[in-house]
């Protein structure tokens, strides 16, 4: 909620991951905007890579991948900032035989703070409450259906809403 606070939002307005990264001085970058050979990044298939934290003397950027689809840029952008956020130590992403270095701890943490960024409990709660169709809750919050599905569940909305009527 912090967060929010710092940037003039209620627990009910949507956010923007941009003007997040810009508000604390990240920088954001596209994968697209690095040229060269990403291969290190996507091997065959574009997809594969989301996001990445990188620290670069005392500032921090994120690069992400822009051919995905809005939703997912937004969520992969704070799932980066909820490392950020959570203050989660920079390591590298591969070990030295090009191996994929991965705790499931931390990204848990990060997934599930990318999802409170994104959908509020308030504001879940707020979409059961104004029978938003699912739609129109993605695009005010742009937010793919699995995360809205997700946000829903975990935030004790469904079970909230439910008891209430």
């Amino acid at each position: 909620m912090r967060v929010r606070i710092q940037m003039g939002l209620t627990a009910f307005d949507p956010i923007d991951p941009i003007a997040v990264c810009q508000h604390f001085d990240i920088e954001l970058i596209e994968l697209s905007q690095l040229g060269g050979d990403g291969s290190a990044f996507l091997s065959d298939d574009c997809s594969v890579f989301s996001a990445v934290t990188v620290p670069y003397g005392a500032k921090t950027a994120i690069v992400h991948n822009d051919s995905h689809h809005l939703y997912r840029q937004r969520s992969n952008i704070c799932h980066e900032l909820g490392h950020c956020f959570l203050g989660h130590k920079h390591t590298p992403p591969l070990t030295e035989s090009g191996e994929r270095i991965r705790d499931g701890g931390i990204e848990a943490e990060a997934n599930f703070l990318a999802g409170t960024l994104l959908l509020t409990n308030e504001g879940a709660l707020h979409v059961l409450k104004k029978r938003l169709v699912p739609t129109t809750a993605q695009q005010i919050y742009g937010i793919s259906r699995p995360m809205l599905d997700y946000r829903l569940q975990v935030s004790g909305a469904q079970t909230i809403y439910q008891r209430s009527h």
